[in-house]
C-alpha cells in the first residue's frame, strides 16, 4: 500500500512537472515556474524552469510559505500576491497547493512573473502588472513570509558582508567565515529554521565545524 502510494505520488509530481515546463515555455523568459515536494521541505524545489528570475535551483528549500500549506494554514490557491526576488526586482506571484489521491498535501506550484520589463510601460500594460493583494488580506501579519525565504535572508546577510569588506571574487578565510558566523548570530538567522545547513552549504564548511565556530564566538 506504502509503495503504490508512493508510486501514485510520484505520477502526481510527473504530470505538474510536464504542465510547468510548458507553461514556463510559453512564457519565457517572464515567468518562473516551480515545483515543490513539501515532504522534504529543506530540499524541496524538484523542477524549476527559467530560474534566472530568482535564481533558486533544485534541491533548494521551500518559503515560509511551504511551510504554512504544510500546517494547512493557506488556502490550496493563492493568485497574483506581490513578491520580490532576491535581487529586488519586483514579482507577481502565485502558488497551488499539490494534494495526492487521499488529500494529503504533497507539494505546490509556484508561478514569479517578473514584472521588471513592463514597469515603465504606457497603460496598456497597466492590467499585466497590477497585483492584487487584498486576497492576501485575510491572512494578517504573514505577508512578509511570501518575500523572502530563510536561505534568501542568510544569502542577503553574507553578500552584505561580502561586499562591506571588499571580498568579491576571493575565498573567504576562516576569520571571514567567523565573522560571517558572529553576523548571522547577532541578527538573529541562526534560529530560523534550515538555517545551519543553509549557513554551512553557504560557507563551504561542514556543520560540526560550524557547530565549531559558533562555540568559538
Amino acid at each position: 500500500m506504502e509503495k503504490n502510494l508512493k508510486t501514485s505520488n510520484h505520477q502526481i509530481f510527473e504530470h505538474y512537472i510536464r504542465v510547468g515546463e510548458i507553461i514556463a515555455e510559453k512564457f519565457s523568459p517572464y515567468l518562473e515556474v516551480i515545483i515543490h515536494d513539501l515532504q522534504d521541505p529543506e530540499h524541496s524545489i524538484i523542477a524549476i524552469f527559467n530560474n534566472h528570475i530568482t535564481g533558486r535551483k533544485i534541491g533548494d528549500g521551500t518559503s515560509d510559505i511551504g511551510y504554512k500549506k504544510i500546517a494547512n494554514e493557506l488556502p490550496d490557491k493563492i493568485v497574483n500576491y506581490e513578491n520580490r526576488s532576491p535581487s529586488g526586482a519586483k514579482l507577481k506571484s502565485s502558488s497551488l497547493t499539490i494534494r495526492n489521491g487521499q488529500g494529503k498535501i504533497i507539494g505546490s506550484m509556484a508561478f514569479n512573473f517578473d514584472l521588471t520589463p513592463f514597469e515603465n510601460v504606457q497603460d496598456f500594460f497597466n492590467t499585466i502588472t497590477q497585483t492584487s493583494k487584498s486576497k492576501l488580506d485575510d491572512f494578517p501579519k504573514q505577508e512578509q513570509f511570501f518575500v523572502w525565504s530563510v536561505r534568501d535572508d542568510l544569502e542577503q546577510a553574507l553578500n552584505k558582508y561580502i561586499i562591506s569588506n571588499g571580498l568579491q571574487g576571493k575565498a573567504l578565510t576562516r576569520k571571514d567565515k567567523l565573522n560571517v558566523v558572529v553576523l548571522m548570530k547577532k541578527e538573529g538567522h541562526i534560529k530560523k529554521r534550515g538555517a545551519m545547513s543553509i549557513l554551512s552549504e553557504l560557507l563551504a564548511i561542514t556543520r560540526p565545524t560550524l557547530y565549531k565556530y559558533l562555540k568559538d564566538v
